[in-house]
């Protein structure tokens, strides 16, 4: 049976002749649950000291949240496992020996076997040489990684999405986003829009506003950091007079970490931290985005941010990350 069920998905994955006699690929939707990898290494590297140091860069820890997470839930194959059933896996990392190689190279492949799909392959000519490589390279195998998975979610999202929050966000501030279909309830102030789903648990909000482009540098942490209290303090506030929302803090110095990346070209700052209401007992992790934009001379800041105690959070603050992918 399980020969039969092979023979089906090699089937499916390879090429359908088309109308004039021309072979036509047809790919099957890939497979595998949110943030989950499957890693493939070549056995003689698994069983030498470079397992901790793959382990270290697939487990290591989801910065900006409160408990420890895991970066991917991982699903490990040697290389010469030849089941058909990882051949559609959203999310790959290949690491092998290639001693035909002068140095070590990493490249990637999408959409091999399944769409969406991203397959990252790192390789070297020595054990030495891949050791070297993989440390040196850690947080950019994990950032091509966790980036291909945010936007494969972001692409689910552009198909089904929120019109009330979308269209709420054109009006206030002439822009779009796709956030989740049940993301359904908005208040809205000056140059600033917030969408939630109002959920006990596992609830998914939205944020946007826009500033006047200040003096300095712009990308500036600290003082984004007190950009983001005064905007929170005055637009999402708390049942009491003395109870809004802020960033969190620990002997005074805010719980955050932020770092400038491209997003599509443009240099943007991204902060991750945990937010909590001033005087009562919310709160939980969140991502912000601010990019400029020089046209308006304004700063567009959007981010995402979860409730939900009782639950791991990674998944749900990367949901919000897709939908910041679909900002415009």
């Amino acid at each position: 049976m399980r020969k039969i069920v092979s023979f089906l998905l090699v089937s499916v994955i390879l090429a359908a002749c088309s109308g004039n006699g021309e072979r036509k690929r047809v790919l099957v939707a890939s497979r595998g649950l949110p943030s989950e990898l499957l890693l493939v290494v070549d056995r003689s590297v698994w069983d030498s000291d470079l397992q901790d140091t793959i382990n270290s860069i697939v487990e290591g820890q989801v910065p900006g949240l409160l408990q420890a997470e895991k970066m991917f839930r991982v699903t490990r194959i040697f290389s010469n496992d030849t089941d058909p059933a990882y051949l559609t896996f959203h999310t790959k990392l290949a690491v092998r020996m290639d001693s035909s190689l002068d140095k070590p190279l990493m490249g990637t492949r999408r959409d091999e076997y399944a769409r969406p799909q991203l397959e990252l392959v790192v390789a070297a000519p020595s054990m030495e040489a891949l050791r070297v490589y993989l440390s040196q390279n850690a947080e950019r195998i994990r950032d091509i990684l966790a980036d291909a998975q945010i936007e494969f979610r972001a692409m689910e999202l552009r198909k089904q999405y929120s019109k009330k929050v979308s269209d709420d966000l054109n009006r206030v501030l002439g822009m779009t986003i796709c956030v989740p279909a049940h993301m359904g309830a908005t208040k809205t102030g000056e140059n600033f829009l917030w969408g939630s789903t109002n959920l006990i648990e596992k609830d998914l909000n939205l944020v946007v506003y826009t500033y006047d482009m200040p003096d300095g540098d712009v990308f500036n942490l600290e003082a984004f950091v007190a950009k983001r209290d005064s905007v929170m303090q005055k637009n999402i506030p708390g049942e009491r007079p003395d109870q809004w929302m802020q960033t969190a803090r620990e002997k005074g110095s805010p719980l955050v970490v932020g770092r400038r990346r491209k997003d599509d070209g443009q240099g943007v700052l991204e902060i991750r931290g945990l937010w909590e209401m001033r005087n009562g007992a919310l709160g939980g992790p969140f991502v912000s985005i601010v990019r400029v934009d020089s046209a308006a001379g304004r700063v567009i800041v959007g981010e995402g941010f979860v409730y939900s105690p009782s639950t791991d959070k990674r998944d749900l603050v990367r949901q919000m990350e897709a939908a910041l992918r679909t900002l415009k």
